[in-house]
């Protein structure tokens, strides 16, 4: 495929008229964040309708990289995080599904509204609000180690109107830091809880080695937001890639809070974005350590986790090893490439969809839908087409709809109409402006081919 690479030299320069994805999230009075200071203040009245701070406020008092004065950041200490340091109470609480959104996920008129502009469908921005009902939580293993310095990375650069992405050249840490801003503030427009911690101790002048989203009461997304921006932006790659003490802590935190979620058959996402095999604390990597990582993976089944593995990096032995852990494990696991690669596994099973970016950032962020899986691996059948589209526009717009496997052609007669009604979204594949679905082409595959569909 041809993509419209950028010159690496021209990564840091402003683009006129292109700018990153961003959200609007309400604004409260936290000032910016100051590592070196104090807890940071914030506007007290800025109260979420119905959130009990006294019902949704976590527990700090265990975390080991938070000072146990709520609030009050101090110097992350090392990696080296060892299983068992917690104590008996997780460094957070499921947060009741009414403190942040509807029981049933729905989202507010701002939310949708923010949603849309960034090109999700009516129906994508619902289910997103519904899967964060499913999953209360989410973890973040970002990987901040040496490697992360090379230049092969891809940066998403949208246009104002997200009409075209283009695709640019930088390191791959620049590629994982727009990859995180992007889901700090998709976290915090969702009100959907989130823990980030870096790989390496990033230093006391940086930020936090972990950091959370709306985790701590909507009056405080503002600032963690904040924080998160402050500490991505400052960090800079350094160390190795300890992943399976990360493993480790992170089971810990789930295997205390796991009797409430099997009770409310609810899970929690863990989102590893990595460049690199695993190694120990000195840097060393080999099979030794690529199987103690394989055994902290272990740990998890049976535990109501999914797990997506957002790869930086085409260097075969790593997508290799990691794409085999589907194998060697008892998990549910995705493992995803960056979005121009993850568009071509999409088109060479699926070519009739167009794989816009934000069907690719909830994938990324560990949205969970079965279709969403089979994307990249198989074609649908017929049945999965027409559930695929109750997804992307909206089961209500289904109504009196034909059924794909009793009459397609009039199935495809009411996706023809629906696609009047969305705007239409930069193609990957076809380097330009097209519909979401191309009925044409699923005539072609599906149907007989030789009916007019328009």
């Amino acid at each position: 495929m041809d993509y419209d690479y950028d010159n690496k030299s021209n990564m840091n320069c402003n683009v006129d008229g292109v700018i990153p994805v961003a959200f609007a999230v309400p604004s409260t009075t936290a000032p910016d964040y100051d590592p070196s200071a104090n807890a940071p203040n914030y506007n007290p009245s800025f109260t979420a309708p119905n959130y009990n701070p006294s019902s949704a406020t976590p527990n700090y008092n265990t975390s080991p990289l938070r000072n146990p004065s709520v609030g009050q950041f101090q110097s992350a200490p090392s990696y080296r995080v060892a299983p068992g340091q917690l104590g008996s109470e997780p460094s957070f609480k499921i947060p009741p599904a009414t403190s942040m959104i509807n029981t049933d996920g729905t989202l507010d008129e701002n939310q949708i509204k923010q949603l849309k502009s960034q090109g999700y469908t009516l129906g994508l921005a619902k289910s997103l609000g519904q899967n964060n009902v499913t999953f209360p939580l989410r973890f973040w293993i970002v990987d901040n180690s040496g490697s992360m310095q090379n230049t092969d990375g891809c940066q998403m650069i949208t246009s104002n109107s997200q009409a075209k992405v283009r695709m640019a050249t930088c390191t791959r840490w620049k590629e994982i830091q727009d990859t995180v801003d992007y889901h700090v503030q998709m976290a915090g427009l969702l009100k959907a809880p989130t823990k980030f911690r870096l790989l390496n101790d990033p230093g006391a002048g940086v930020g936090p080695q972990e950091f959370g989203i709306a985790d701590k009461g909507e009056a405080m997304i503002r600032n963690d937001m904040q924080v998160a921006k402050t500490t991505m932006t400052k960090a800079t790659p350094m160390g190795v890639t300890p992943l399976a003490v990360h493993i480790y802590d992170i089971r810990e935190q789930i295997v205390l809070i796991r009797p409430q979620l099997h009770a409310e058959g609810r899970k929690v996402a863990i989102v590893l974005a990595t460049d690199g095999l695993p190694t120990n604390e000195y840097g060393i990597g080999g099979d030794r350590e690529q199987n103690e990582f394989i055994d902290a993976m272990r740990t998890l089944e049976g535990l109501p986790v999914w797990i997506v593995i957002r790869l930086c990096t085409n260097d075969n032995k790593v997508v290799e090893f990691y794409n085999d852990l589907d194998a060697q494990l008892e998990l549910s696991i995705e493992v995803l490439d960056d979005y121009s690669g993850e568009a071509q596994e999409v088109y060479e099973k699926n070519p009739w969809l167009n794989y816009t970016l934000p069907l690719h950032r909830m994938r990324e962020g560990g949205f969970q839908n079965r279709l969403f899986d089979l994307l990249d691996e198989r074609a649908f059948t017929r049945g999965e087409l027409r559930d695929f589209c109750v997804l992307m526009f909206g089961a209500d717009r289904f109504d009196g709809v034909p059924g794909s496997e009793a009459d397609f052609l009039g199935f495809l007669k009411a996706v023809s109409n629906m696609l009047k009604k969305e705007k239409s979204q930069w193609n990957p594949i076809k380097q330009q402006v097209l519909p979401l679905v191309d009925v044409k082409k699923m005539n072609k595959i599906y149907g007989d081919g030789s009916c007019s569909i328009m």
